[in-house]
């Protein structure tokens, strides 16, 4: 754990987690006040939707939040391979400040369609900084350190939106809460501007032109993604963890709306367990992924775990109501365990996955495939936001729609299993021989090995 005390650590953790504490706090509230004013009727309350579009606040903003991150990723990921990336992490987080202001004027004002815009430009945001995030990993961590390092920044990022959802969607409806909202979205962005100005240097050693067609592009990463050794696979799984991360998300608004007849305080109360389980499982399996025999193993473990949890849910949800004694007390127990071990699993899927996707693509293309896999994150978590939908609309109950979750997990375990041996063939981020240089303010210094 001592990357725990390096400056480098702290200032990368914290321009991304005081970034997502913002985000998510500005989804979480979006959705609150949205819904609230959906209840009153269009017109009748700040904040209102038209055409009935409050009722869906979370879908809505699940979409507008990873549209964008789907159509800018292409370029972003050009960007992170042209620009030296500490550079574009600084500029990233003070134009972060900026839209964050837009979004406390938003919350002031009560204008629920300009939040929805300033959402979609914070999706934008994201688009750009991800790529560049994900491509510094390598360059500050040796190969071997990867899988610790992403299940700890991992461990923060859930943290960080356990708090942003609680407090955005706690404070928002309150007294003041629209100005207190807004103060903390700004304080929070631009603090973590000023940690964005203490990561250590990363250059580019040979820029590269810059393409805008976005499309044409989109389709030449993902087939650099392809044909990188061992990358597509991991980094479908990525955008896979998105999809059902996404669609689980979108389920909880109806699911605590029609299932539980309960109201926002409930639905951001399951939130936060479940991000409490799926920083819970990050942080596990940065720990423990190490002493499996390869990361595919672990993976297939970790899904496999998740199909069984969505089952549990299914079965302990039906006909469930909240307890009068509370979300957090004991008679809630059975709620609170499989939202947590759903989230848990989920969260030690990714992580190998992660690491698999950082350590096999080649350093001169790393940036242009974190784009592509930033870009399928998107594209995946949107389908998976409105895909909820389709169940919905042919008569399913939302607690029927982990069911769905459940068959989808098990077929992922059987689509691995049959693809191991092709998959295990592939080099094992992990232990193959070819490593990453360590953090080095040279970057010509040669890659590091293990004592």
């Amino acid at each position: 754990m001592s990357l725990l005390l390096e400056r480098r650590f702290w200032a990368l953790c914290g321009a991304q987690n005081l970034g997502a504490f913002a985000d998510n706090a500005l989804r979480n509230a979006t959705i609150v006040v949205i819904s609230a004013a959906a209840m009153s009727g269009y017109g009748e309350l700040d904040f209102s939707m038209p055409y009935g579009l409050g009722h869906q606040a979370s879908i809505i903003v699940s979409v507008m939040f990873t549209i964008p991150i789907l159509i800018f990723s292409p370029l972003s990921g050009q960007l992170a391979d042209s620009v030296d990336r500490d550079f574009l992490v600084r500029k990233l987080k003070f134009i972060e400040v900026a839209l964050m202001a837009y979004a406390g004027l938003c919350f002031a004002i009560g204008n629920g369609p300009q939040l929805i815009f300033a959402l979609f430009l914070m999706g934008t945001q994201s688009a750009f900084f991800s790529p560049v995030r994900t491509s510094l990993m390598p360059q500050y961590y040796r190969i071997e350190e990867l899988p610790m390092a992403n299940g700890v920044f991992n461990a923060w990022l859930f943290i960080a939106i356990v708090a942003g959802l609680t407090i955005g969607g706690g404070i928002v409806l309150g007294e003041g809460g629209r100005w207190q909202i807004s103060l903390i979205l700004v304080i929070a962005a631009a603090l973590g501007a000023i940690c964005a100005t203490k990561c250590p240097p990363a250059p580019i050693k040979k820029p590269k032109p810059i393409d805008w067609n976005i499309p044409l592009v989109g389709l030449r990463l993902f087939k650099l993604a392809a044909d990188a050794k061992g990358v597509l696979y991991p980094m479908l799984g990525i955008g896979w963890f998105w999809m059902i991360s996404a669609a689980s998300l979108a389920l909880l608004q109806p699911l605590v709306k029609f299932s539980f007849q309960a109201g926002e305080l409930a639905m951001v109360q399951c939130i936060s367990v479940s991000s409490i389980g799926a920083g819970l499982g990050s942080l596990v399996a940065g720990i423990i992924v190490g002493r499996f025999r390869d990361s595919f193993s672990f993976a297939g473990v970790a899904v496999g775990g998740n199909a069984i949890a969505w089952l549990l849910a299914w079965l302990v949800l039906r006909n469930y109501q909240i307890p009068e004694a509370g979300f957090f007390s004991f008679s809630n127990l059975p709620l609170i365990l499989v939202l947590t071990l759903s989230a848990f699993t989920n969260g030690m899927f990714v992580v190998p996955l992660m690491a698999a996707v950082q350590a096999r693509a080649p350093d001169e293309i790393r940036a242009k495939i974190m784009g592509a896999s930033n870009m399928t994150n998107g594209g995946l978590a949107t389908f998976g936001a409105l895909g909820i939908l389709l169940p919905m609309g042919l008569g399913l109950e939302p607690h029927d729609v982990f069911l769905v979750f459940a068959a989808l997990q098990l077929a992922l375990v059987i689509f691995m299993w049959r693809r191991r041996g092709a998959i295990r063939a592939e080099a094992n981020p992990l232990t193959e021989d070819v490593l990453t240089p360590a953090f080095s303010d040279d970057p010509s210094a040669p890659p590091v090995k293990p004592d």
